[in-house]
């Protein structure tokens, strides 16, 4: 149990599950509907519009397959050139959030075909490139992108991160002096940090992290030092870092998600509860919050409990992503202890 609860964490938390609850699927419905009648009378502006409008409802409830589907569909009617890379685009969006990151990439180059200098499908492509750590294609891209739009932080930020990965850390240090030079972001800095750690440069290192301190908000800088720690493995300095980030800034509520799941998974059963609390009074129809709370009741042995939560997520129409998990916790609480 401990290994799916820790699977779970990390998908649901750190990979920005949406907080609030997710559109219900009427207006899927309505819209599906209002197609076929549109197709019937051959109203093909309108259906054209009101695919658009299922395409992006489908996107916001995470059903990104349908949503690609759609947007292949609004492609086979052969837009207009601007239409058509903007829709490659979309649809290279929604595969990438699908994980499938091969057709994302026919997606994206789809788009270059038509428009090469696209800032959207340059910067899309590189990184998806990067997900699957084609690091080179990766960086002949982002070099594209850099010189397409010489003032964009993103370009900068994302080379470094990617020379970093393979290894090349003073041309990482010399993009993230690029970045911070355009806006200093936590990003930057702390990715320059680590590269001087790499290099045995404690006192680089440090001297990096004072500026940041002194250059950023305090909430956001100590949110990023709570992430570095958590992926070390350091779940009580973690804590630390991002109680003292919600101190600064108490509306994160993405961040007491956090929490109240790390305060679980470190036995602060009171603190945990204190936040779900609060959470729920927030966002009394989120699935996500219903959905994680269960898991931790699941995981302290409070079936009943649990039970109750993953029930209520089933009537709140949750993402794909939550739905199955949910199911899963629903077959385990069916299960005997």
């Amino acid at each position: 149990m401990n290994k799916t609860f820790t699977g779970l964490f990390f998908v649901a938390v750190f990979m920005s599950v949406p907080l609030r609850a997710e559109p219900q699927g009427e207006k899927a419905i309505r819209l599906e509907g209002q197609i076929e009648k549109a197709s019937e009378k051959g109203s093909f502006s309108v259906v054209q519009g009101l695919r658009l409008q299922l395409a992006e409802n489908l996107e916001a409830m995470g059903r990104y397959a349908d949503a690609a589907r759609e947007y292949e569909l609004l492609l086979a009617s052969r837009p207009p050139k601007h239409e058509r890379v903007k829709y490659f685009i979309q649809l290279g969006r929604m595969r990438d959030a699908a994980q499938d990151y091969g057709a994302a990439i026919g997606s994206f180059q789809d788009a270059l075909h038509d428009e090469p200098d696209s800032w959207d499908a340059n910067l899309a492509l590189a990184r998806s490139y990067g997900k699957i750590e084609l690091n080179s294609r990766a960086v002949e891209v982002y070099m594209r992108c850099i010189a397409l739009r010489p003032k964009a932080v993103e370009g900068y930020q994302e080379i470094a991160a990617i020379y970093e990965r393979m290894g090349y850390l003073n041309k990482a240090i010399n993009y993230y002096q690029k970045a911070i030079k355009i806006t200093p972001q936590a990003e930057s800095y702390l990715g320059m940090s680590d590269c001087y750690v790499r290099q045995d440069d404690i006192g680089h290192a440090t001297d990096i992290l004072q500026t940041a301190i002194a250059a950023l908000p305090r909430a956001e800088y100590d949110v990023r030092l709570g992430d570095i720690y958590e992926k070390q493995g350091d779940w009580v300095k973690a804590t630390m870092s991002w109680e003292e980030a919600l101190r600064m800034d108490p509306h994160q509520d993405d961040l007491r998600l956090k929490l109240a799941m790390v305060y679980g998974k470190l036995h602060r059963k009171s603190d945990a509860d204190r936040l779900f609390r609060q959470l729920m009074n927030a966002y009394p129809d989120s699935p996500l919050v219903h959905f994680l709370r269960a898991w931790m009741l699941f995981d302290r042995g409070d079936r009943q409990g649990s039970r109750s939560e993953a029930l209520q997520v089933e009537r709140l129409a949750p993402t794909e992503l939550v739905r199955h998990y949910n199911e899963r916790l629903l077959v385990q609480l069916e299960s005997k202890p």
